[in-house]
């Protein structure tokens, strides 16, 4: 075990990227309970459209992953189709359809008093990608980076899915984005992950994609794809999200574990399983 100060100056910053695919972004909040059991340091976590959402909500909000893993029980597959309507009536019927909503409405009062400055644990670097329409490319913003777009801003963009919610227009600088769902142009950002914004030396992939391809990669990152046949992008039965959750811990095995845990002895570093309570509550 070792301090602080340790773990400021070992070389290995691990980075874990967070995938799009909708309902079944749940899964991530099991991955990262798994990795938080275990004691793995996250130095940094980088999430788009479903990721983006769990990403803010652990790393910037501070809920504990039991609050998100009772959010995922909670949920309900008509509460975010309820909250769709409530967006395009422009929140003319919010008081009435607020009870329809569950969660949502209060945790994104949470998320708009969040911030890419004010982390938590141990988190010390945050990315969201979201897809910019205009140029018809990704958008990049993260801790350190261009903070001109409000973090509550750029999650909503992110997990903007096309035909459930608009477009979300924010004012950057003299510009005028038009931003929605980041998994449009890069569902999987390992390259952001890895670059001078977020500067992740290791990178572990949850990625809940229903589809998609799972690259050639390197000693340095991990690829975990959990199995989810019984929840898809928009639709889940009753309690599917918390079974995404269950999916999510399972894809961690031991030999997974095992695996981030060479990562620190190859480079003379330590685990620090210090904070491990903290971050599981």
């Amino acid at each position: 075990m070792c301090d602080a100060s340790e773990v400021e100056s070992a070389p290995v910053r691990v980075g874990v990227v967070l995938s799009a695919g909708g309902l079944r972004g749940a899964a991530h909040v099991g991955v990262l309970r798994q990795l938080a059991l275990h004691g793995i340091p996250i130095d940094s976590i980088v999430g788009v459209s479903a990721g983006a959402v769990v990403a803010a909500y652990y790393a910037a909000v501070g809920l504990g992953l039991d609050d998100l893993i009772a959010d995922a029980e909670a949920f309900r597959g008509r509460h975010l189709l309820t909250y769709s309507v409530n967006v395009r009536l422009g929140y003319r019927f919010e008081p009435r359809f607020a009870a329809w909503c569950g969660v949502i409405p209060g945790r994104l009062r949470q998320l708009e008093t969040a911030a890419f400055d004010r982390l938590h644990h141990g988190v010390r670097r945050l990315g969201i990608v979201c897809h910019d329409l205009t140029a018809r490319r990704p958008r990049y913003f993260s801790t350190g980076g261009d903070e001109r777009v409000p973090l509550h801003q750029a999650v909503r963009a992110s997990a903007s899915i096309p035909r459930v919610f608009p477009p979300i227009s924010v004012a950057c600088g003299p510009e005028e984005l038009r931003l929605t769902d980041g998994g449009i142009s890069d569902p999987v950002p390992i390259s952001f992950a890895r670059g001078a914004q977020i500067g992740a030396t290791h990178v572990i992939v949850s990625d809940c994609r229903w589809l998609g391809r799972v690259p050639a990669i390197d000693a340095r990152t991990i690829w975990i794809r959990p199995r989810m046949a019984h929840t898809g992008t928009l639709w889940s039965p009753r309690r599917g999200l918390l079974a995404a959750v269950r999916d999510g811990e399972a894809a961690v095995t031991e030999e997974v574990v095992a695996r981030i845990r060479g990562w620190f002895t190859a480079d003379g570093a330590t685990l620090a399983a210090a904070s491990r309570s903290d971050a599981v509550r």
